[in-house]
């Protein structure tokens, strides 16, 4: 198995809190070991000030401390607006069940009790980091969204206007004329299609930024996210009538990569090929394992190629290919931008060039580990 960046955050803070140095010791020498980052504290107040310098993913703290205890620097935690989110984890002799609950009341997360085993320490801290992980990405998923509504709310409010108000001007003209005619629905037409481009840009930015969260690495089969991602497209194949074809071996390819991540570049790379390609022309998927040799997806299609300026920049954040969309469709310059991107985070390989048939077009291929 070829090896994949990790999907988990590399180097997380723990902040542990415990007026016994012995304490203090054991717990950092154990997270340490796991190559956790760690900021230790001796005191309530101490911890305070810790946080008010680096924020930690994940606090671990003692219960029964002199002059401030466990239950109130929690409750200290829970007040500062930046600390609200942090996971806490109580770690104490004290195995009653009443310094638990009120453990748990003042903000807890979690409650191990003294002496405990290491391996039941690293668990739940992976375990809480995780959670915590999943809930900053849901939070940041729907900050994004309420963005997005929100820009596309604003910018398409006008142009929706302007098409209502063409649309009245041809009901309610009794007789128009063909170049009357012509003129409207020109200005509709142009107002769809900055709406378009609009909703086009700023989607692709979303993209990339989605680009940047973590992935989940799983065994995929490439021949059935080829065969999706080719369904997907075919309507759009046949509404420029160009062929969508389709060459697998009979044996299964099995990648190791991120469904959501593969699915975004297949996307890209066969709807790029789609934008260039001009009627009655032939896209062919290939996909491929050669001995040795990494699985290959091939994306070969029959329109102009590539000149020299596009294989340059072929990859750069808002570089757009000489030639122009034979369908008239837009081009923001961050696709396959966002295709290297996710395909490096998975440790793979992708590039464009001229065929080498007899046939003009452009080949992009993209190889991924074996799972």
């Amino acid at each position: 198995m070829s090896h994949c960046p990790s999907a988990n955050v590399s180097h997380p803070t723990i902040l542990v809190v415990d007026d016994q140095e012995p304490n203090v010791q054991l717990v950092c020498g154990f997270l340490l070991e796991e190559g956790y980052e760690v900021v230790p504290a001796s005191s309530g107040p101490q911890a305070l000030e810790r946080l008010a310098s680096q924020l930690p993913d994940l606090i671990l703290m003692d219960v029964l401390m002199p002059g401030m205890d466990g239950f109130a620097l929690c409750e200290r935690v829970r007040l500062i607006p930046e600390c609200a989110a942090i996971p806490v984890i109580f770690l104490s002799a004290a195995d009653e069940s009443e310094f638990i609950v009120r453990a748990l009341e003042s903000g807890g997360v979690d409650y191990i009790t003294k002496p405990f085993r290491k391996a039941e320490l690293i668990a739940r801290v992976r375990t809480h980091l995780a959670l915590k992980i999943s809930r900053d990405r849901m939070a940041h998923l729907l900050s994004e969204k309420d963005e997005l509504m929100a820009v596309l709310a604003h910018d398409l409010k006008n142009p929706l206007t302007a098409i209502s108000l063409g649309v009245q001007t041809l009901q309610t003209k009794s007789e128009p004329d063909s170049q009357f005619v012509a003129k409207v629905t020109g200005h509709i037409e142009a107002t769809v299609n900055r709406m378009r481009d609009s909703i086009e840009t700023l989607l692709s930015q979303k993209a990339q930024e989605r680009a940047e969260f973590p992935l989940t690495f799983q065994p995929i089969n490439l021949q059935a996210a080829v065969k999706d991602a080719v369904a997907a497209l075919r309507p759009a194949a046949a509404a420029k009538q160009t062929r969508l074809e389709m060459v697998m071996p009979a044996a299964s390819i099995i990648v190791l990569a991120d469904a959501h991540a593969l699915r975004h570049i297949l996307d890209n790379l066969i709807s790029n090929a789609l934008k260039f390609s001009p009627p009655g022309s032939t896209i062919t998927v290939t996909t491929v394992q050669e001995p040795n040799e990494m699985p290959a997806c091939i994306v070969q299609d029959q329109g102009p190629g590539l000149t020299p300026d596009d294989s340059h920049g072929l990859f750069q954040k808002y570089s757009r290919l000489s030639a122009r969309p034979t369908g008239g469709e837009s081009s923001t310059g961050l696709g396959l931008a966002i295709v290297k991107m996710l395909t490096d985070r998975m440790s793979g390989t992708v590039k464009g060039e001229n065929r080498t048939d007899d046939k003009r077009g452009a080949v992009f291929t993209l190889c991924l580990p074996p799972a």
